[in-house]
């Protein structure tokens, strides 16, 4: 009797624990879901089940709101390598584990967008090159290192870099309020200092050359921006994405008497107080 009722206990338990969180027989081994951004609990559910991954889209949801509600899940791709239970895959997505290979890339401070574009190679067989030309936003693509999925598309890798550039400005955004500038004029500006000098004391120099330039409507006349030479004020966005030192360089600009300067072959910078003590440093050092 007692192994009767044992062995009731366990098909019940089987019946309505164990079989609703098992993988389906058709589980799509191999295969690659994805979560966009926004995603509801609900409308995931419905396609987790759909698509074979769960059983039971109702068990899914309970287990999804105990770890935490839609509002914690997180989007992107994941990569399905073998059969897994509801329970594993409610938690995979509830902790970001993409399970999917990633690679190394380093973005350099001054890099431009057709610069971070030509960085992807065959690894990426999904990034669309002409759509990230298009749509990524120059200066705002923060450079730092990442660890990108082989599956980033064109618009997963901009939000990376932007979600990234976000992160970074939040200690600064305060100060470029209290500067009187636009975060757009400031990255502008960063941009300028990152193609034109190397070292931090420089940037912040020629920084206060070239707001001061500004101040009294006078060409910037920056040779990384032809345009400069030709009309008063900033380029209408930035020429490149600079990284922290250039940024910080153009809210903290070094007040001088200098209206001039250029860089040499070497990367040293060269300073003047009027036009021909400038040219004179050109026939010095540029013209050799």
């Amino acid at each position: 009797m007692l192994r009767s009722y044992l062995f009731g206990a366990v098909a019940i338990l089987f019946v309505f624990v164990l079989l609703p969180t098992a993988p389906p027989l058709s589980f799509p081994s191999g295969s690659t879901i994805t979560i966009p951004e926004g995603a509801g609990l609900y409308t995931l559910a419905e396609q987790l089940a759909e698509g074979k991954v769960i059983r039971s889209s109702f068990l899914f949801r309970a287990v999804a709101i105990m770890l935490g509600g839609e509002r914690d899940m997180k989007a992107g791709q994941y990569y399905l390598s073998r059969p897994q239970n509801t329970l594993t895959i409610a938690w995979r997505v509830f902790h970001g584990d993409h399970d999917i290979e990633t690679v190394k890339l380093t973005i350099p401070e001054g890099f431009t967008v057709s610069s971070i574009a030509a960085l992807f190679d065959d690894k990426f067989p999904f990034f669309n090159r002409e759509i990230f030309l298009e749509s990524a936003p120059e200066g705002y693509l923060f450079p730092d290192t990442y660890f990108i999925p082989v599956t980033a598309t064109a618009s997963s890798t901009i939000k990376l870099f932007w979600d990234n550039f976000s992160r970074q400005m939040v200690p600064i955004l305060p100060k470029i309020e209290s500067s009187g500038k636009t975060l757009k004029q400031v990255i502008t500006m960063a941009s300028l200092l990152e193609a034109e000098v190397m070292s931090k004391e420089d940037r912040e120099i020629v920084s206060g050359i070239l707001w001061k330039r500004l101040a009294i409507d006078m060409p910037l006349q920056v040779d990384s921006e032809p345009g400069t030479y030709e009309s008063v004020g900033l380029p209408k966005e930035p020429i490149n994405n600079p990284g922290l030192v250039s940024i910080e360089a153009a809210l903290h600009p070094i007040s001088t008497a200098y209206f001039y300067f250029l860089t040499d072959s070497s990367g040293n910078a060269h300073y003047a107080k009027t036009f021909d003590e400038h040219k004179i440093n050109k026939a010095k050092y540029l013209n050799k």
